[in-house]
């Protein structure tokens, strides 16, 4: 089966700039509809109390990041075509939706490779995905 719309989930480490131009490259490829996606994580924001901002504050503030890591990637690929999305939630079942409302063939998104302790205490976005998702998945390792 052809893949005709990719999804790639994106965040604003330097790491998920490389999951996007490995997303953005097998598009080019396959001559696939692009779509980039990042989500807030609403879990984090309402746990940090430190910032003495107030959680809507911050997911504003995050948002706007958000769409300035999308400039940033669209900027680099004059030549295609981005649908976009920006939304708040838990990152694994935001993605699967985004996915199921765009319709995508294909998700691409990237993995830290944490393994052990670190693994059970963070959690994986991108495990979280696998296990919930029925659309094929690409998991890009962020230590390429």
């Amino acid at each position: 089966m052809p893949y005709q719309k990719i999804l790639i989930a994106i965040n604003k480490s330097e790491l998920s700039m490389r999951v996007a131009e490995q997303g953005i490259k097998l598009a080019i490829q396959l001559d696939a509809n692009i779509a980039l996606a990042s989500v807030i994580d609403t879990a984090k924001v309402n746990k940090d109390s430190e910032s003495g901002s107030l959680p809507q504050d911050q997911i504003t503030k995050l948002k706007k990041e958000a769409n300035q890591t999308i400039d940033h990637i669209v900027e680099n690929f004059p030549e295609c075509k981005f649908d976009r999305y920006v939304s708040e939630g838990k990152p694994s079942k935001e993605i699967i939706k985004i996915a199921g409302d765009w319709e995508a063939d294909l998700i691409v998104m990237g993995t830290q490779g944490k393994t052990g302790l670190k693994r059970l205490f963070l959690g994986s976005t991108a495990e979280n995905t696998i296990r919930l998702c029925n659309i094929p998945l690409l998991v890009v390792p962020t230590k390429l």
